[in-house]
């Protein structure tokens, strides 16, 4: 598990509108987090809003 794949994770959702909607269908938590596996990532969720930090540093945005 790693910051660095949920950072991966979180730019390839920016980026690639085909994955984005493919994980946006999923109809449950537990489902989400295994298609988030099955697609080669591995992140908690402490992991995942550490990454989304560095990516609000990265990008000079400021969260609401």
């Amino acid at each position: 598990m790693s910051i660095e794949s949920a950072i991966a994770y979180i730019k390839r959702m920016r980026s690639d509108e085909a994955f984005r909607q493919a994980l946006n269908v999923c109809d449950s938590e537990e489902a989400n987090w295994a298609a988030v596996k099955a697609a080669g990532y591995d992140f908690t969720m402490p992991e995942f809003k550490r990454a989304q930090e560095a990516i609000y540093k990265e990008f000079g945005i400021t969260p609401l």
